[in-house]
């Protein structure tokens, strides 16, 4: 081999005579056989009166395995991979239709009455005030539960306004905050229930449910599934 091709393009492949080429720019690695290849030409084109030593050909393979180790695992991850996206596919095509719990201050208002809502504090609270607004901003309801546990519970919102009027169906949005004896304030998490109505596709190929208010959320956002 003449010592010019150290300094020419990348060898992107070897076929029986001959030696393809490609700029750095097009190619930019080599493939296990494109190392496999060359690494047999070296073995060629070795001077005969001073061959590859015992040590440094054994490095050549040691590398030349930690390559093709390196592509199988690299093959076994994207199964993986595929393997996975494709069971979140299906768990999410299997939720339509079914209320999912998930973490959120959205609450919609049925003809039944409002639907599942529970609350967590951080800690108990010395009091905590719960305020229901319309999904015009202005406040339907508000009450002081007075001491609670930081245990999750449920909201208790029997669905009507101040004068003790139902509401009516539609979109609701809860606020909760809390304070304990330092009257320092709690963290609140918040769980709402939605029915999924839909699915779509981010570009990453991983499913985002539509729930029937419009909401958008991930399957990693879910608590619960209700039948």
């Amino acid at each position: 081999m003449e010592a010019g091709v150290l300094n020419s393009p990348i060898v992107t492949g070897i076929h029986e005579d001959k030696v393809e080429y490609k700029t750095a720019e097009d190619h930019a690695s080599l493939t296990k056989e494109d190392f496999m290849h060359l690494f047999v030409m070296q073995l060629q084109y070795q001077d005969p009166m001073d061959p590859m030593d015992t040590e440094q050909m054994s490095s050549q393979m040691a590398q030349f395995n930690m390559v093709d180790l390196m592509y199988k695992n690299n093959e076994a991850m994207e199964r993986l991979v595929d393997s996975d996206r494709n069971r979140t596919n299906m768990s999410a095509v299997s939720m339509m239709g079914h209320q999912v719990r998930y973490e959120g201050s959205d609450l919609t208002v049925t003809d039944d009455g409002p639907v599942p809502f529970d609350f967590e504090l951080d800690g108990p609270a010395a009091s905590a005030v719960v305020v229901i607004y319309d999904e015009n901003g202005r406040v339907i309801k508000t009450w002081d539960t007075g001491e609670i546990s930081g245990e999750r519970q449920a909201l208790g919102w029997d669905g009507t306004d101040m004068n003790g009027d139902e509401v009516e169906p539609g979109n609701y949005r809860v606020d909760i905050q809390a304070v304990d004896r330092a009257d320092s304030d709690i963290e609140v998490t918040k769980w709402t229930t939605g029915v999924v109505a839909g699915i779509s596709y981010q570009e990453s190929g991983m499913p985002v449910l539509r729930l029937e208010n419009n909401k958008e959320i991930g399957m990693e956002d879910i608590w619960m599934v209700n039948a």
